[in-house]
C-alpha cells in the first residue's frame, strides 16, 4: 500500500499541473518581460529584428508624445539588399509618422549584444544621459541585461512593444508564441551562462 501511495504522488502532481496550467504557464512568459514605463530621455533606440513594425510604431508614438526628440533605428542588412532600418522608417512614415525624426543606423549586427556594443559608446559620445530602448515584450529582460552589462552610461530604460506573436497570458495556445517563448528562454539561458 505504501509503494502504491508513493507511485501516485507523481501522477497527482502531473494531473494538478495539467488542470492548473492556465495559472502557472503565464509566469513562464511574464518572466521574460521586464519593461518600464516610458520617461523623458535623450533618445529612443529601436532594436532590429521586428518583421511586423511593432517596435518602430511604438517608438514613433513615444517620440510624438515628447519622450525624446529622435528615434534611432538599428537595422541590419540582408533583407533583399535593404537595411531593416530603412524599411522600418519607411513603414512608420506610411503609417502617418511623418512628423517624427528618425535616424537610420545601418549595420551588420547579428545580435543584441553587437547592437549594444556598437551603439552605446556612440550614444555616450553624443552626450546622451538616458535612452529608451524599444524592443518586443518578450525580449526586454534579456536585452536590458545585455545593455546594462555592456555600459553603465547612458542610462538604459527598456520599453516593451506589444508583439502580436507573443501574448504572455495564453502563449501556449498559438504555435508562433510557443516558438518565441522557447527561443527567448534558450537565449536567456545562454546569456546566463555566458554564451
Amino acid at each position: 500500500m505504501r509503494v502504491l501511495r508513493r507511485g501516485l504522488w507523481p501522477v497527482a502532481l502531473v494531473v494538478a499541473l495539467v488542470l492548473l496550467h492556465a495559472q502557472w504557464l503565464p509566469s513562464l512568459a511574464w518572466f521574460l518581460v521586464r519593461a518600464e514605463a516610458p520617461r523623458r530621455a535623450d533618445a529612443i533606440f529601436v532594436l532590429g529584428g521586428d518583421q511586423y513594425g511593432e517596435r518602430i510604431l511604438h517608438a514613433a508614438a513615444l517620440a510624438r508624445q515628447g519622450f525624446a526628440p529622435k528615434v534611432y533605428v538599428s537595422g541590419p542588412s540582408g533583407i533583399f539588399d535593404h537595411y531593416e532600418s530603412d524599411l522600418s522608417i519607411e513603414f512608420a512614415r506610411r503609417r502617418g509618422y511623418t512628423d517624427v525624426t528618425f535616424v537610420a543606423l545601418e549595420n551588420d549586427c547579428k545580435s543584441t549584444r553587437e547592437e549594444a556594443e556598437r551603439y552605446l559608446p556612440e550614444f555616450h559620445r553624443l552626450g546622451f544621459q538616458r535612452i529608451l530602448v524599444v524592443t518586443s515584450n518578450f525580449h526586454t529582460r534579456r536585452a536590458g541585461r545585455i545593455f546594462r552589462a555592456v555600459a553603465r552610461e547612458p542610462e538604459v530604460h527598456m520599453i516593451a512593444a506589444a508583439a502580436r506573436e507573443f501574448r504572455p497570458d495564453d502563449w501556449w495556445l498559438r504555435r508562433q508564441d510557443q516558438k518565441n517563448l522557447f527561443m527567448e528562454w534558450s537565449k536567456t539561458f545562454a546569456n546566463w551562462i555566458g554564451l
